[in-house]
């Protein structure tokens, strides 16, 4: 009898750390990649300081498409996408800022006054710049798109530590809604077909 109690006993312990598992998990913290909700900033520049590029604007924006104040611009032999109208000062515009690098950019001055008209088409809600909930900075990209499972790699991502900026993929697809999900990939995946999506958190957008 002794002895079958204490197996007993044992298989009682046994059952009980098994019931009692899913309460301790459930208890454990959060998980840092979880938001309870989408940041959506309109971004408006300031003016920066410093010098005035001078340069002219063929197109509307590539980056920021749901902007009607934004342009593409050639600076030198450099393109700069976005660059934001100034109103009411008609030939200055701010180009290269960046809100997620915390960066002001420069002042441009058309050396051609006359800007692309806006197009009226309607322009589907896509962000600028957003930041995931893994704190990695998604940018567009305004040449020609890398692909993923045949589907262009709108934003490419990377984690900016002090002066350093390491890659670490990109983003095809997001999903509106009160979180908005990033449909990331590495970067091994460009170019590939048959990969699986991490779905990530965005935590803030710039449009």
């Amino acid at each position: 009898m002794p002895s079958n109690t204490w197996k007993c006993g044992i298989a009682s312990l046994t059952c009980a750390s098994f019931f009692y598992a899913a309460p301790a998990r459930a208890q454990m913290p959060a998980s840092p990649l979880i938001v309870s909700e989408t940041s959506v900033i309109r971004f408006t520049p300031e003016i920066p300081s410093g010098d005035v590029r001078e340069g002219s604007c063929s197109t509307v924006s590539i980056a920021a498409p749901t902007r009607r104040d934004a342009y593409r611009c050639e600076v030198g032999d450099g393109i700069y996408d976005p660059c934001f109208r100034l109103p009411p000062i008609g030939d200055r515009l701010v180009c290269d800022a960046d809100p997620a690098l915390k960066t002001s950019g420069f002042l441009l001055k058309l050396t051609n006054l006359a800007l692309p008209a806006p197009s009226h088409a309607a322009r589907s809600r896509l962000p600028w710049i957003f930041r995931l909930a893994d704190n990695s900075i998604c940018e567009p990209t305004t040449g020609t798109l890398p692909a993923v499972n045949d589907e262009p790699a709108r934003w490419s991502c990377a984690i900016h530590i002090r002066d350093q900026v390491r890659p670490v993929g990109v983003v095809t697809r997001l999903t509106a809604g009160k979180i908005w999900m990033a449909d990331k990939f590495p970067q091994s995946a460009v170019g590939t077909k048959g990969a699986l999506a991490e779905k990530v958190p965005v935590k803030v957008m710039w449009e």
